[in-house]
C-alpha cells in the first residue's frame, strides 16, 4: 500500500517503515545506506564490533522484510561529502540523485499495488512526477520548520519575521520547497511546525501533524531513577551548535553563581562555537561526555535532574520526548516542536533568552521534589502515549484515510464529475 522514501542517515521515516511493516501496509522502503543481512554479518565480525561509526551503521536497522529494503547508497556518501566541503551544490547534488534512484523502485512497487508515495521532503525530486503519474499520492514528510523561515528563525533568534525582512532563503531550502509544494498532503510532526506553514500562508495542500513516539529499544534502555545527588545535574545532549541554542546554554552559569550545577552536554561539538567559547568549556561546572551511544545516552539522562533543549527551530526533537521518557524536567522553548507545557512537564522559555532560562533551571533546583515528580510523571506520560506504536496508529489511520481520498476523487473522474 505504501512506499516510505528515508533518504539519507537514521531519520524517523525508518520507525515509520517499521510500523507499516508491522500494520502490513509497507510497499517498499527505499533508503539511504543500510545494513544489508550481508553488511549485518561482516558488522558482527569480532574486529568491527568496537567500530562506533561501524555501530551506528548497524543501528540503522529495523524489523523489515529484507526483500522491501532498496538502499541507494551513492547519493548518501555524496551527500556527507558536501557536508564535510560545506558545498551547496553537492548536498542538492546528492538529493537530485536520490530522488532519480527512487523512480525504478517507486514503479516497480506502484506495479505491484502500492497507493501511496510517503517521502522525506527534499529526497523525491524527479520521482514525484513519475509516482504521480502512476496514479500514487504524493505524503510529503517535513521535520522542521517550513524552509522559507528556518535560517529566518536562526538568524533572528527563534522569531518568526515576516517574508520582506526574514532575509534569504538558500538554494538547498527551495529545492526541500519544491517538494513541499508538489505534494498532495504533508506531514509534519508538531504543531509548531505547523505553525510555520500557517505563517507563509501555505495552502497548496494539507497539513497533517502527527507527532512521534519513542522506540522500545530505548524505553528499554532506561534505567531506574535512583536519589538525588548533591549536584544538581543539567544536560543538554544533540549537535552543539546556533541553531540548537547553544549561545544560551553558554551564557546560562552567568546566572547561575550560586547553584551548585553541573551542565553536562552530549554530543556533536560546533568547532566554531567551540573556538569562540573556550572560557566557557574551561569551566570546572562544564562537562562534555562526548559522543554516547543510545543506551549511554539513556543512562546519564536518568541520572540528570533537568534536560535542557533551547532550540530556535526544530521540528519535533526526539531528544526531548527521550529526556521525558528517562524522567526529566524539561526546559525547552516553544520552537523545539515538544509536547512540553510549563509546570505540567517543566517549563517553556522564550527563544534566545539566556536569563529566563537560567530562572527556570533556578526554580527547578528551588523546588527539587517537585521537579523530581513532574519528572517521574513525564516518564509514565512517555510510555502510555507517546511509544512509537502511538505514531504507528496515527500514521496508520492517516495512511487509510488518504487512500480513502484518493479512490473518491478516481470514482468522481470516472463519472464525469
Amino acid at each position: 500500500m505504501v512506499i516510505i522514501s528515508n533518504g539519507f542517515s537514521k531519520f524517523h521515516l525508518s520507525a515509520a517503515a517499521a510500523e507499516a511493516e508491522r500494520r502490513g501496509l509497507l510497499s517498499a522502503f527505499l533508503t539511504g545506506a543500510y545494513p544489508t543481512p550481508l553488511i549485518r554479518s561482516l558488522l558482527s565480525l569480532p574486529g568491527l564490533r568496537a567500530n562506533r561509526k561501524l555501530n551506528r551503521l548497524a543501528a540503522r536497522v529495523e524489523s523489515l522484510d529484507d526483500s522491501r529494503v532498496h538502499p541507494i547508497v551513492l547519493p548518501e556518501v555524496l551527500y556527507h561529502f558536501g557536508i564535510g566541503i560545506k558545498s551547496e551544490s553537492a548536498l542538492i547534488g546528492s538529493l537530485r540523485a536520490y530522488g532519480r534512484a527512487a523512480i525504478a523502485h517507486a514503479r516497480r512497487a506502484a506495479e505491484l499495488g502500492a497507493r501511496i508515495y510517503h517521502y522525506r521532503a527534499g529526497c523525491g525530486g524527479d520521482s514525484l512526477e513519475v509516482a504521480r503519474s502512476l496514479g500514487l499520492f504524493l505524503l510529503c514528510d517535513h521535520s522542521i520548520a517550513h524552509p522559507a523561515v528556518v535560517e529566518s528563525l536562526v538568524e533572528n533568534k527563534g522569531e518568526l519575521r515576516p517574508r520582506t525582512v526574514a532575509g534569504r532563503v538558500s538554494n538547498f531550502w527551495r529545492y526541500v520547497q519544491s517538494d513541499i509544494e508538489s505534494s498532495d498532503a504533508v506531514l509534519v510532526n508538531s504543531t509548531f511546525v505547523a505553525s510555520t506553514f500557517k505563517f507563509v500562508s501555505f495552502v497548496r495542500s494539507p497539513v497533517h501533524v502527527i507527532y512521534l513516539g519513542v522506540d522500545d529499544a530505548f524505553l528499554a534502555e532506561v534505567p531506574e531513577r535512583g536519589t538525588a545527588s548533591k549536584t544538581f545535574r543539567v544536560l543538554f545532549a544533540g549537535l552543539f551548535e546556533k541553531r540548537k541554542g547553544a549561545a544560551v546554554i553558554v551564557d546560562v552559569l552567568r546566572h547561575l553563581p550560586d547553584i551548585p550545577i553541573q551542565l553536562e552536554i552530549a554530543g556533536k561539538l560546533d568547532p566554531q562555537v567551540v573556538k569562540e567559547n573556550r572560557e566557557f568549556f574551561a569551566d570546572p561546572r562544564v562537562r562534555y561526555l562526548g559522543m554516547l551511544s543510545r543506551k549511554e545516552l539513556a543512562g546519564v539522562m536518568s541520572q540528570s535532574d533537568v534536560f535542557l533543549f533551547p532550540s530556535l527551530a526544530e521540528g519535533s526533537a526526539r531528544v526531548v520526548f527521550e529526556a521525558l521518557a528517562a524522567g526529566c524536567y524539561v526546559v525547552t522553548t516553544p520552537n523545539s516542536g515538544s509536547i512540553v507545557e510549563s509546570g505540567v512537564h517543566g517549563s517553556i522559555v522564550p527563544p534566545a533568552n539566556s536569563l529566563e532560562t537560567a530562572r527556570a533551571i533556578e526554580d527547578a533546583y528551588l523546588n527539587r521534589e517537585l521537579a523530581r515528580a513532574i519528572g517521574l510523571a513525564n516518564a509514565d506520560l512517555i510510555k502510555s502515549r507517546y511509544r512509537q506504536c502511538h505514531y504507528g496508529d496515527q500514521l496508520q489511520k492517516l495512511y487509510m484515510a488518504l487512500a480513502g481520498n484518493r479512490e473518491s476523487r478516481e470514482q468522481a473522474k470516472a463519472l464525469g464529475h
